[in-house]
């Protein structure tokens, strides 16, 4: 998983604020992660969020909605953005501080190295 850690530090690099990110499977078990808070608990949250993106995705296609590009949970001093990267069997999860962060910018780094991580992901064969 280097290469993904790799691309994990690159994007935290262009995120001011940014706490936490990883590249999470749907099952919950982060791949990759990279965190600037001892804090944070990067486990906890890729599973939360796995279930989040489940109910978005459901919730979505209830609708009769198109795809999901992010979703984002907001509170008082932070963003969390997540992404399906792929086919949707993975996402990448941004947590990052509201007082520093630049939300236009979360979303735009994360839609632009969405396909790099996607290809970074090892995939199983069939």
């Amino acid at each position: 998983m280097t290469e993904l850690n790799t691309i994990l530090k690159q994007m935290a690099d262009d995120i001011p604020g940014v706490v936490a990110m990883g590249v999470v499977g749907m099952d919950g078990l982060a791949l990759a992660h990279h965190s600037t808070s001892s804090e944070f608990d990067i486990e906890v949250a890729s599973a939360q969020f796995a279930l989040v993106m489940k109910l978005v995705q459901k919730t979505s296609d209830h609708l009769r909605d198109s795809e999901v590009e992010d979703n984002l949970v907001t509170t008082k001093k932070s963003y969390m953005l997540t992404r399906f990267l792929g086919d949707g069997s993975y996402y990448i999860g941004i947590a990052a501080s509201k007082e520093h962060a630049n939300l236009g910018n979360m979303r735009l780094i994360a839609r632009n190295y969405a396909d790099t991580l996607w290809e970074a992901i090892p995939k199983r064969k069939k």
